[in-house]
């Protein structure tokens, strides 16, 4: 498997941590809610969805090693 030009990590588990991050952001009832009842303002669904992009991006750009990562191979 070959490591991609994005980070530390290889495209494919980019891909698996993205759909387990954006799994974990739709099973939080609280961000759920606040996203359908715009307490975020018009753009929530935006920011949430932001949010998890964020979340992604961080873990790719870290240059520490995580021993969780080979679990998703």
């Amino acid at each position: 498997m070959a490591a991609s030009n994005s980070g530390p990590i290889s495209a494919e588990a980019r891909a698996a941590l993205g759909e387990a991050i954006r799994l974990v952001l739709a099973r939080w009832t609280e961000l759920q809610v606040a996203v359908e009842n715009q307490w975020g303002g018009r753009d929530s669904c935006a920011k949430a969805n932001q949010l998890g992009e964020s979340i992604l991006s961080w873990f790719c750009r870290s240059k520490g090693t995580y021993s969780s990562f080979s679990m998703l191979r």
